[in-house]
């Protein structure tokens, strides 16, 4: 249980033989971190309550509260509002989560991100095999344009379970919004790794309407993105439908990196 591990580690920090003259906030802050560098605490795990630590540790909930302050501020912990406060993985960097990424000589370019609505669908047979034969789920239709770069049409379909709480949300909300950074946060499902397929093929009639492209227009790159969890668990299948003349697409199966997209 998290409440006793934190207890267990916190309560030499609050020996004034080991700590005399260190404020109690400071005590509490050094103890959590020292336990997530020992791997005691991992990424994931949830703080209990301020009420529930200041019962079983020798801090008032106001010397609680900032220490926990404190180690938001330095990303230690991550606080989400009605949720609660947990370790956060140092190692996740949301912006390189995301899949439509651009570098130019090691500088990211900038990403317009625009979303046009989610709907409830019922997946085409190779999109409800991969997520666990689902016979409805989410689909979230976007526009994205990599600075310069013609607009490119984008669908992400996700689990109904993981959606749950973006299904009423008008278009607007979704622009700029990295939908792998909302899995980790709100649901604790962390992407961390990519399958590609690539080939060459009509534009849908979604993604003609989107970009407004003319007769002349016919075909385009077809961008298949399949994401999954360390374990193999499948969180989300993505099509993106790229114009002739878009920039190269660098590719890695990898969804935290130090460069590509």
């Amino acid at each position: 249980m998290t409440l006793e591990k934190i207890v267990q580690v916190s309560l030499p920090h609050f020996s004034d033989t080991l700590n005399k003259g260190v404020p109690k906030y400071a005590r509490f802050y050094n103890a959590i971190k020292d336990a997530v560098h020992a791997g005691v605490l991992i990424p994931g795990d949830k703080l209990p309550s301020e009420q529930a630590l200041s019962s079983r540790l020798p801090a008032s909930l106001g010397t609680l509260q900032k220490a926990l302050k404190a180690l938001s501020d330095d990303g230690i912990v991550v606080r989400e509002h009605g949720r609660g406060t947990f370790i956060r993985d140092p190692a996740v960097k949301f912006e390189d989560i995301r899949v439509f990424r651009f570098m130019d000589q090691g500088r990211p370019l900038d990403l317009t991100l625009q979303g046009l609505g989610i709907v409830e669908v019922t997946p085409e047979p190779y999109i409800a095999r991969f997520l666990n034969d689902a016979t409805r789920c989410a689909l979230i239709k976007r526009r994205l344009q990599v600075e310069g770069e013609p607009w490119t049409y984008n669908e992400l379909f996700m689990p109904l379970a993981y959606a749950d709480a973006l299904m009423n949300k008008p278009p607007g909300e979704f622009d700029g919004l990295s939908l792998h950074e909302y899995l980790f946060q709100h649901k604790r499902i962390l992407t961390s790794r990519f399958e590609h397929q690539m080939g060459v093929h009509d534009f849908s009639q979604n993604a003609r309407t989107a970009l407004e492209l003319d007769d002349k227009m016919r075909q385009g790159m077809l961008w298949r993105v399949r994401g999954y969890t360390q374990a193999g668990q499948p969180t989300t299948y993505q099509r993106f439908e790229i114009q002739p003349g878009h920039r190269d697409i660098e590719l890695s199966s990898h969804a935290v990196q130090d460069h590509r997209i």
